[in-house]
């Protein structure tokens, strides 16, 4: 039977070439990594290495053994991560989202329905990293700002949020009723970089912007308040805490400031949400 660690070194000798530079990398003597490799030729009961003076370098058996190992140890680490999060899973739901307000929106859900269980949530950037995580099971259960429309999982929308600029009174964006993203850019906007795919949104689309980032909610929301400039407001918030003083919200008429989301989760655990699905439609 041949030891994972063998393999392990066999990979780190024919990445870094030489037994010295393996060895390193290691952190274990030459002589202890020139031994593993004989005992590793030994186990598979062929040669695997050229052997010359002051040089050790793989043949083609010993190529293709790296090779495999390569695999093997790939495998294993993929078997030891599904495991720990399959067992993470029984005892802790993790709901990943594209945006801070659907995490609001749905783990009292989740809180309420399987009580006894563990719910965290994430906050992630992009709808692909968090397909990604759905299918590995980082995540049982994700938020998406598009529909999937992938065979294999169930998705459901019930939630739209729209962007919206609020402006100091005495800014000169305040004189207009409604602008376009084009408007703002090579403004300062004051920008809060914790919001999922809206930030990325916000450096595609506004790439002339001067962002004045701040990565803790409450200081944002502070100088926000107080502050002289511009930054974005969500309809969700602005109807749950009302209009902030001495501001002007101004409407943003660009359709992409105007999102759905989608609560989405494998068709295998259709199932075991169906009642959080089931209580969508009690957001608001």
């Amino acid at each position: 039977m041949i030891e994972i660690y063998l393999l392990e070194q066999l990979v780190a000798f024919e990445t870094y070439g030489t037994l010295s530079a393996a060895a390193e990398y290691l952190h274990i003597s030459q002589p202890a990594l020139s031994h593993s490799m004989q005992k590793l030729e030994e186990l598979m009961g062929v040669p695997l290495f050229h052997r010359q003076k002051n040089r050790l370098a793989l043949n083609e058996n010993g190529r293709l053994t790296a090779e495999y190992a390569r695999k093997i140890l790939e495998q294993e680490r993929d078997m030891v991560e599904r495991v720990r999060l399959f067992d993470k899973s029984r005892r802790t739901i993790t709901l990943g989202s594209c945006a801070p307000v659907p995490v609001s929106d749905i783990v009292p859900l989740l809180s309420g329905q399987y009580r006894g269980m563990t719910i965290s949530s994430e906050i992630v950037n992009s709808d692909e990293e968090l397909m990604e995580g759905l299918m590995k099971g980082s995540y049982q259960i994700v938020v998406l700002h598009h529909d999937p429309k992938k065979d294999g999982l169930y998705a459901v929308p019930f939630r739209r949020e729209r962007l919206y600029l609020s402006v100091p009174e005495q800014h000169p964006l305040a004189e207009k009723d409604e602008i376009v993203l084009s408007d703002i850019d090579g403004q300062n906007i004051l920008l809060f970089t914790q919001i999922g795919f809206w930030y990325e949104f916000c450096k595609e689309k506004l790439p002339h912007v001067h962002f004045l980032m701040m990565n803790e909610f409450d200081a944002f929301s502070e100088v926000a308040e107080a502050g002289s400039f511009p930054s974005f407001a969500s309809d969700v918030l602005l109807r749950q805490n009302g209009m902030p003083e001495g501001k002007k919200i101004v409407p943003i008429l660009d359709p992409e400031v105007d999102v759905t989301y989608y609560l989405v989760c494998k068709t295998t655990d259709q199932k075991l949400f169906q009642p959080v699905f089931r209580r969508l439609h009690t957001i608001k």
